[in-house]
């Protein structure tokens, strides 16, 4: 019995030591701890300053009279088009490429330079549905197109695919 409150006490004394040691010799200020994981996001915001904006009518005139161009078509008031924007503004190499934004908006079928739009480029319909969407042309042909909400590494492999990053 003797032992066993030997080896109880002797435990409690080394555990509480180790205790003081670990904080004393650490400097942890609890400000520097996140407390909630909420602050830590970062907040997305719809940033298009390095960009070019451009509406409809103009856009087959850049599309014409430029060798490669990529176009985010996007609706500043979605979530997905806010992330978008956040992660397409800070990919590497990004402010070195030709990016124009389009906002679109409900009465954009009804336009009849974007019925003429989409009979230049028959495969722009199969983009054009969803928003945000990256396209990306070159020599006034259009190469592809990323649609919906993506991550870095995506947007990445899609401007390598489509020979925009080499």
């Amino acid at each position: 019995m003797k032992r066993l409150l030997i080896t109880f006490i002797v435990t409690i004394v080394l555990g509480v030591g180790l205790y003081f040691l670990v904080t004393i010799f650490t400097d942890k200020n609890e400000e520097e701890i996140p407390v909630n994981k909420e602050e830590t996001i970062e907040k997305e915001e719809f940033d298009i300053s390095n960009w070019t904006a451009i509406s409809i009518e103009d856009l087959l005139e850049v599309l014409q009279n430029n060798e490669e161009v990529i176009i985010f078509v996007g609706n500043k008031d979605d979530e997905n088009t806010k992330k978008v924007s956040t992660t397409l503004g800070n990919t590497e190499n990004i402010d070195s490429l030709n990016i124009y934004y389009l906002e679109k908006d409900e009465n954009i079928n009804e336009n009849t330079t974007y019925k003429n739009l989409l009979a230049t480029y028959p495969d722009l319909s199969n983009y054009m549905n969803f928003t945000p969407v990256i396209l990306v042309f070159r020599e006034n042909t259009l190469i592809g197109g990323l649609p919906g909400g993506v991550e870095e590494k995506s947007l990445v492999q899609f401007f390598e695919y489509t020979e925009v990053f080499q």
